[in-house]
């Protein structure tokens, strides 16, 4: 760990770890972060607090792009991505939907049926065929897949992110299957 001299250096210090390190801060990100510790929090970052500002605050965790202002042909849109891929499931109007929005993924409405469950759940033990009702989880990873700009990382973090998104939805999942598709573009 090393400290990064912002109170010395000012936003140089932070330009010269942004480039080395590849954090990906942008102009707005440079000043803001300068601001918030030279100013307001009187201390020097750390680099590692440089590089967890730069995942929390990317593209991957926050989808600056996917909630920002669309300005289409100089027209400015009233909604973002998200509102419009949102508006498609009405809260007012019955669905078969259990979790919708949130957790990173969504659940429809299953049925009971025979599958695998554990002895426990507070400890390791054999697993049964018992009666249980599932719901379908359904999940996409937006970004980070495959590409000729980054083959093995991109493969790596897009199924990551669908597995870690199946498990982390409501009170716990478990992957059965993965079902990718690719969406390409000009590079």
């Amino acid at each position: 760990v090393r400290t990064v001299p912002i109170m010395e250096q000012g936003r140089a210090a932070l330009e010269k770890i942004n480039e080395e390190k590849g954090l990906g801060f942008d102009e707005f990100d440079l000043d803001y972060y300068t601001k918030l510790f030279k100013e307001r929090l009187g201390r020097d970052p750390t680099d590692v607090e440089c590089f967890d500002m730069g995942q929390s605050n990317s593209e991957h965790s926050r989808h600056w792009f996917f909630g920002g202002k669309m300005v289409i042909d100089g027209e400015e849109k009233s909604e973002t991505l998200f509102q419009m891929v949102k508006a498609t499931l009405p809260k007012d109007v019955p669905n078969n939907s259990i979790i919708a929005f949130h957790d990173n993924s969504s659940s429809i409405r299953g049925y009971e049926c025979d599958a695998l469950a554990p002895t426990s759940v507070v400890g390791p033990g054999p697993v049964i065929i018992a009666k249980q009702l599932l719901h379908p989880i359904l999940t996409a990873e937006t970004h980070n897949f495959p590409s000729g700009v980054a083959p093995f990382p991109g493969a790596e973090t897009g199924t990551g992110g669908r597995l870690r998104d199946v498990m982390a939805t409501g009170r716990g999942a478990y992957p059965v299957a993965g079902i990718s598709a690719y969406c390409v573009g000009n590079l």
